[in-house]
Parts: structure tokens; sequence; C-alpha cells
């Protein structure tokens, strides 16, 4: 089907400059051209209405020797709406998409579930819940980096704090993919680097904060200030005019 609007007035209910033509499976092409029309709906909930004013309209077809023409005040023009499909079922395929307690029940409970749907189903809801759990240790972590040594004003702390938490979340969809295919226990690949990242930020909490002068990351500073000096020598001084 094509259809071509001039002009459209009233949100849509008065169109103008109408051109439309249709095609069957028959052969059958219907062609009308109109100054006016507007859509209407039918009981049948598949064919709308075009309702069109004062026009021409061509019929042609294998069975007709020459194609009819018809000058019409108002004409009807049928249109079949395109079927719609059903939309796949939530959760059909991506595991994503169920809620945690789904996520148990096809993890743990269903027994009609295949071996890949439950190793995914178990990587989805441990990935979940560390990811969640990892949150609440963002505050330790940010006050742990947030402190920079005397007499500095390096925002290295922010620069380490992203690629921890970035390097984490990455480490946590590697485990989640092989726990899915089964080659690590869903379980040991998601709970792993949680608790080696929770021992980690609360060793640098209590560096900081239980020791006078404790840096957690004070041999990163040391280590970027070398690298800075370094650059600088290296670079080109500028001259004085």
């Amino acid at each position: 089907m094509t259809l071509r609007i001039d002009k459209s007035e009233h949100r849509g209910t008065q169109l103008h400059g109408i051109f439309v033509q249709a095609d069957d499976k028959n052969g059958m092409s219907v062609a009308a051209t109109a100054e006016h029309g507007r859509f209407l709906s039918t009981d049948d909930p598949d064919v709308i209405l075009f309702r069109l004013e004062r026009g021409r309209l061509i019929q042609d077809s294998p069975k007709f020797t020459t194609p009819r023409t018809l000058s019409f005040d108002l004409y009807d023009f049928p249109i079949n709406l395109p079927r719609v499909d059903p939309f796949r079922q939530r959760g059909h395929e991506e595991l994503e998409e169920l809620t945690l307690p789904e996520l148990v029940r096809v993890g743990y409970l269903s027994p009609t579930a295949s071996r890949e749907d439950r190793l995914g189903a178990q990587a989805n809801l441990h990935f979940r819940i560390v990811e969640v759990l990892m949150m609440l240790m963002l505050p330790l972590l940010a006050v742990s980096l947030a402190v920079p040594p005397k007499r500095s004003s390096s925002a290295l702390g922010i620069f380490v704090g992203i690629v921890i938490v970035v390097a984490y979340h990455k480490v946590n969809q590697w485990a989640e993919g092989a726990a899915a295919r089964g080659k690590i226990e869903p379980v040991i690949a998601m709970w792993t680097p949680l608790i080696v990242l929770c021992v980690l930020i609360y060793w640098m909490y209590h560096v900081l904060a239980h020791k006078p002068g404790g840096q957690p990351i004070g041999a990163l500073e040391k280590g970027f200030s070398r690298v800075g000096k370094m650059v600088r020598r290296l670079l080109p001084k500028a001259q004085t005019a």
C-alpha cells in the first residue's frame, strides 16, 4: 500500500491532498486521489475506513480490458491493517529480564529447567546480588581514596577508584559468563571477587583511619610523583623573552 498526504490538520483528523494505492494478491490494483479525507474505525479491529471526499478512483485488474475510473464526492476506502505478531514472552531468551524470585525458581527450584537455563539463572542471580552488595562498600572506598597525602593536591585517588570499580564490574561480567557456561561454580565465581575487594577496601580504610599519617595509596602517590617529575624534565622549557 502507498499513501501520500500533503497536509494534516486538527491533530490528524482532517487530511488534504491525498493519494492512496493498494494492491491485493489477485493482481487487483486500486488508486485514488482526493481533496480531503479522514480515518474512521469499524467493528472489525483489523479493518479501518479511509473516507475520501471529492476525488477520482482508478481500478485495474488482469481481468479488465481497460482500467475502470470513477469520480466521487464521497468514497469509503477499506484498509486492512497489518497483522501484529505477539511480543515474545518476557525472559523467554533473556534471563536478565527475570526478577530475583523468578531467577531463584529457574536456577534452584524448577525440575523442568534445562542445565543451560539453570546455570544461567544461578549466575545472573549471584551477579545481581554481588553488584548490589558492592554498592555498600563504595562509601568506605571513597573515603579511603579521597584523602591525599599532606601538601599534595593530587587527584590520583579518584583515578584509582574509577579503575577499581570498572575492573571489578568487568571481572563480574566475565565470571557470570564463565559460570553460565558451567566452567566455574556460580557461587565461587561471583563471590570470590567480592570478598577479595571487600578485604582490600577494609584494609585501605583501616590504614587511613587507625594509623597516624597512613596513606593506603602512598606508594602509588610517590611513584606517580616521580613519573611526573621525569616527564616535566623531558618537556622543553619555555623560553623567556
